[in-house]
């Protein structure tokens, strides 16, 4: 469980990333070798390049790497600190929850329009399900964030040391 727990972002964003690289590279030589396009090749291309953004968010909190101003918090005593970063931690928790609600809504309503993307002729709904993974998976890590902001009074940013 601890692998998954530390390679699942990684391994993900690394295997879209691949997978974007390839399916360029297979469409770029289709282009000048044969004179022709592989269809799929620019979708699949885009449908990896939005997930891999997404689930980067997540990786980007776990590792206590997104962005955030930390002049005033660096400026205060280790007990302020830790309950100042805690109170953004929870605000930044409370907006993955929303983003994911919401993402839950607008993957139903995409479902329900019928629209299919035109080459994989998918559902664009399989597009729109990226928000809801990523605020679920960043849910989960703003909440293991806060867990060791709470419990252990662990305020440092930046890769953690302890998985």
């Amino acid at each position: 469980m601890r692998a998954l727990e530390k390679w699942f972002e990684p391994t993900v964003i690394v295997g879209m990333l691949s997978a974007i690289i390839l399916l360029v590279f297979a469409d770029v030589v289709a282009r000048f070798a044969f004179s022709t396009s592989i269809a799929v090749a620019n979708e699949l291309a885009r449908f990896c390049f939005v997930y891999m953004i997404y689930f980067g968010v997540s990786y980007a909190i776990r590792e206590r790497r997104h962005m955030r101003v930390t002049v005033l918090l660096d400026m205060m005593p280790a007990m302020a600190r830790r309950w100042v970063f805690a109170l953004s931690e929870l605000i930044f928790l409370i907006y993955s929850v929303v983003v994911c609600w919401l993402g839950v809504v607008i993957t139903q309503k995409a479902f329900g329009w019928g629209k299919i993307l035109s080459s994989t002729e998918w559902p664009l709904g399989f597009l729109y399900m990226a928000i809801v993974f990523s605020g679920a998976l960043s849910s989960l890590r703003l909440l293991q964030s806060l867990w060791r902001t709470l419990v252990d009074g662990d305020t440092r940013l930046g890769p953690q040391t302890d998985i």
